[in-house]
């Protein structure tokens, strides 16, 4: 990996932990401005609590791509307010997940890390005995938690204890866009606030052409957990129990949010599972997408309207027939790890990494590539600069800002074993798609003891 001099990513691969140093502390390739108090140091975080200690090297093991504007701007910051404390941040691309897990398992992992909680990650991590419990450090420093949304802080505890700072965060699986220009052609109103599942699926099917050239709705019924649960919770089901022990799928609630993509791929014909999501939309071959986030997919739909000539909007998913929208909080973690041979200075870069003007430099990204995904907190999302960004529209990030007022938070399998849920998940789901099975009575009740299986294994 290299940093050319306009702040741009060239070549595969990640740079040498001393080469990527020596550019960030010369503030080669900073790209945005970040609002800070004086001196670099961010606001609402004294400076005098910079470790004492001189020369010591904290070791980053972090994504490249999705952050690479913020680290050569947050990097520089901190070891400018903490002197005597250098950051090496290995920056990887591809599985960066798996990448911790190996690091772990050879022991050559570095002090501080960047994990998913969609994954489990942080859970596992501690489970291991990998990364060190926070609390301790929480409480000498008086660490206000309310500074972050509460789904954010009690997804980084496991019994109880504190694992993980929020990195980053956004209400998951609540993303709504519709191509205003095929709805016109079509004489039909767009969707808004108050359309229902109902009223998505009749507009789905008459925007949908028989020979295949248009479909009306982009999306699939989800093959992994998390996006699972956002979904069925449109129709007030749950995947889980509320101690995350209890797989709760054999519901007439979550038969009917089956139910209803079965019709849809199989029956009424207006989305097809096997089309790619974000590129059908943004080739505007479909007439309205259910995505991930707002926040991961609008920098594409902004460049693909621009690129395809298509007007478009985006809005919080449609009500279920409670009203429920569904949604799935998920932030991502910052860990200290127990390998770590300074934990009071990366400590102090954990707090770094979550305070607001790191969680706004990530929400005022702009490079190709990037995630726009600020962090987790309240202040970052009602930040003007944030609210008034100079590339997206501002009803787009008060859509993000509002949807984290839903109260739907984080889960995962009670026993942190998300690949082997998944993989369960994913194999029964499959059959839905192909229309090999559909969502009976039966088929619930198998799917759900097969799951639950899972879920009494040992953590």
């Amino acid at each position: 990996m290299e940093w050319g001099g306009n702040g741009r990513i060239a070549g595969p691969g990640r740079r040498s932990r001393r080469g990527v140093v020596t550019m960030l502390a010369a503030g080669v390739g900073a790209v945005g401005v970040v609002a800070c108090g004086q001196s670099g140091t961010p606001g609402g975080v004294d400076s005098s609590a910079a470790p004492a200690r001189k020369n010591v090297t904290l070791r980053l093991v972090a994504r490249l791509a999705q952050e690479a504007d913020m680290w050569p701007v947050r990097l520089p910051q901190f070891m400018e307010a903490h002197s005597g404390v250098t950051v090496e941040p290995e920056l990887h691309t591809g599985d960066i997940v798996g990448k911790i897990f190996a690091l772990v398992a050879a022991g050559s992992m570095g002090d501080v890390g960047h994990t998913h909680y969609s994954a489990a990650q942080p859970q596992r991590l501690a489970l291991q005995k990998a990364v060190r419990e926070l609390d301790a450090y929480a409480a000498k420093d008086k660490l206000d938690l309310k500074q972050w949304y509460p789904a954010a802080v009690e997804a980084g505890r496991v019994d109880s204890k504190l694992i993980a700072l929020p990195f980053k965060g956004k209400m998951g699986t609540i993303g709504f866009f519709y191509n205003q220009t095929l709805f016109e052609q079509a004489g039909l109103k767009v969707p808004d606030a108050n359309t229902t599942v109902t009223e998505l699926a009749e507009t789905g099917a008459k925007l949908t052409r028989p020979d295949g050239s248009q479909i009306g709705l982009a999306g699939v019924l989800p093959k992994s957990a998390s996006q699972l649960i956002s979904t069925v919770r449109r129709w007030n089901a749950e995947v889980f129990s509320r101690d995350w022990m209890k797989v709760t799928l054999d519901t007439q609630q979550a038969r009917d949010a089956f139910g209803w993509y079965y019709d849809a791929f199989h029956k009424r014909q207006f989305m097809n599972p096997a089309l790619p999501v974000q590129d059908t939309f943004n080739a505007g071959k479909a007439a309205m997408m259910i995505t991930v986030d707002i926040s991961q997919e609008k920098s594409k739909t902004t460049a693909a309207g621009q690129q395809q000539g298509f007007k478009w909007g985006a809005m919080l998913a449609p009500k279920g027939p409670t009203g429920r929208r569904g949604g799935y909080w998920v932030p991502d973690g910052i860990q200290l790890f127990s390998t770590s041979a300074a934990p009071d200075e990366g400590w102090q870069l954990l707090k770094w990494l979550s305070d607001k003007d790191t969680g706004l430099a990530l929400a005022m990204q702009k490079s190709p590539g990037v995630s726009n995904t600020p962090g987790a907190r309240p202040d970052v999302y009602n930040d003007p600069a944030f609210l008034n960004h100079e590339v997206f529209p501002r009803y787009l990030q008060e859509l993000e800002r509002d949807a984290n007022q839903m109260n739907e938070p984080f889960q995962v399998p009670g026993n942190f074993k998300i690949d082997e849920f998944n993989g369960a998940l994913g194999a029964q789901v499959d059959k839905i798609w192909k229309n090999q099975a559909e969502p009976t009575l039966s088929f619930m009740r198998a799917l759900n003891d097969e799951l639950q299986n899972v879920l009494n294994l040992p953590r």
